[in-house]
């Protein structure tokens, strides 16, 4: 995988000291603006800023942002971006998490320039020029010297040098049709960024595409996070993204061809397919030929809260209650519970239901006829939100706390997390390597299986936004998925 963004941090658990690494990953593939000084290509994004090395063909670092970045122009005496995000002008060092406010703009400006002493803002038709403090000292004065990013350093899309590429958009059969978006020249070669599939890079002289850049999701809260053999899966309110290798791939609505716009909350897969949840239903992707279809079966169109692989059997939680059915093609089958179903999870030859009024078992032959699990404290009586197994304990989540059942001896223990569960609307949880993880609205709570201690990773460790919506544990790498995007923990 690319490096994206690199944050040390260190985490200090009973005395046991670990040091980790968070990459984040967002919506980068939306162009706003191009710039290139030296060996810094500059690209302005929906998700924020990334700054690309054209020779070794690598990102070397990016920004994430909370509102989409317009223009974005690298200091030619620094290492430092100055950028516009919103109304806002703003500074970032590539070393560093988080960027610096300068000043509060006028207006939203057109063009954004930087010299040896510097800025310059293009705002309805005037330039502003700014100290690199951010302190506005009058109007003009822009030399030939000036690295301008914008519409001063973009080429117009009806310049006739670019006529090669009318109609100006790219034909994806993961996309649709997506437009091109910025024209930036770089001596014989033509930078164009997209609504949605990141940076082409043409051959004037040929006009063949020389690279292609994608450099993230296409949705920016992910919901849902999936690894199927050497390929991870994300799903949210904008679509679905696969990274294969270095490669990320977006679907858009367009691409998968279906006729609503799906909220992904869930992911599972088997030998054929993979297999998303939606707000809507189904979908399934077909791996023989990588196509997507709205799967039926005469399944009602359920908001789908979880999907489960359990005994050749695909089962779906929802508001309904719970259905399964036998992949490829159904039909489906149901369980009578009498309320909505959170998961399902299967341990030691019995189904465990979790569910809006508790935790319900039944045996792998019988998986209609069932009873309550209950425990010493009454937790399990609680709306349970979701579990997990890790060796031979299951881990349930409710409104109350957390019960880890020991399965072989039949006992129970409690821990309450640090951040309470009442009135949360959607939890997950994993396990792995000795920890439990759990999200949260306000960051990823992670305890030690050992001793229950507890501990949260916010932002200020790293992560792109405080309310976390997934969690996947693959081996030492942790996938965190958050309301702005994706985080990649390494070195837990």
């Amino acid at each position: 995988m690319k490096r994206i963004k690199t944050i040390l941090a260190a985490l200090l658990l009973v005395g046991e000291l670990f040091a980790f690494k968070v990459f984040n990953v967002s919506t980068f593939n939306y162009v706003n603006s191009i710039v290139r000084h030296g060996d810094r290509l500059c690209v302005g994004t929906d998700g924020g800023v990334v700054l690309y090395s054209p020779s070794s063909r690598r990102v070397r670092a990016t920004l994430v942002t909370e509102r989409p970045v317009v223009l974005a122009v690298p200091d030619p005496l620094s290492p430092d971006i100055f950028f516009v995000e919103g109304m806002s002008l703003r500074r970032w060092a590539p070393n560093f998490r988080n960027s610096s406010w300068l000043a509060d703009l006028p207006g939203m400006p057109t063009s954004l320039g930087v010299d040896r002493d510097h800025l310059y803002l293009e705002i309805g038709g005037t330039i502003y020029r700014y100290s690199k403090i951010g302190v506005r000292e009058g109007s003009g004065g822009a030399g030939d010297d000036v690295v301008w990013c914008g519409k001063r350093g973009s080429i117009s899309a009806d310049d006739p040098i670019i006529a090669p590429l009318m109609p100006h958009f790219i034909d994806s059969r993961t996309m649709g049709t997506v437009d091109m978006k910025v024209f930036y020249r770089d001596m014989d070669r033509l930078w164009v960024g997209t609504e949605g599939l990141g940076l082409y890079l043409y051959s004037i002289n040929t006009w063949q595409v020389r690279d292609s850049l994608h450099f993230g999701l296409i949705t920016g809260d992910v919901w849902a996070i999936y690894r199927d053999g050497p390929d991870v899966w994300f799903g949210g309110s904008r679509g679905i993204t696969r990274k294969r290798k270095d490669q990320w791939i977006p679907y858009s609505r367009e691409g998968m061809m279906i006729s609503f716009d799906p909220l992904i909350t869930d992911i599972v897969g088997d030998s054929s397919f993979i297999w998303f949840g939606t707000n809507r239903g189904l979908l399934r992707f077909r791996k023989k030929d990588d196509t997507f279809w709205a799967f039926s079966a005469s399944l009602p169109s359920v908001y789908v809260r979880s999907l489960d692989e359990i005994m050749d059997r695909l089962w779906i939680s929802c508001d309904e209650g719970l259905f399964y059915i036998v992949p490829p093609a159904g039909p489906y089958s149901r369980v009578i519970l009498g309320t909505a179903v959170n998961q399902v999870l299967f341990h030691s030859g019995l189904f465990y239901y979790l569910t809006e009024k508790g935790v319900y078992r039944a045996a792998e032959k019988k998986p209609s006829s069932v009873t309550p699990l209950e425990d010493p404290r009454g937790w399990l009586d609680f709306r349970t939100f979701c579990g997990t197994s890790y060796g031979n304990r299951l881990f349930f989540v409710t409104e109350a706390g957390l019960v880890v059942y020991d399965a072989g001896r039949d006992t129970f223990g409690y821990s309450t997390p640090p951040i309470s569960l009442k009135g949360a609307d959607r939890v997950r949880c994993t396990a792995s390597g000795g920890y439990f993880f759990l999200t949260s609205r306000s960051g990823l709570e992670m305890m030690r299986i050992s001793d229950f201690h507890w501990r949260v990773l916010t932002s200020y460790d790293g992560l792109p936004d405080e309310e976390v919506l997934s969690v996947l544990a693959d081996g030492d790498t942790l996938w965190v998925g958050t309301k702005k995007g994706l985080s990649v923990i390494t070195g837990w």
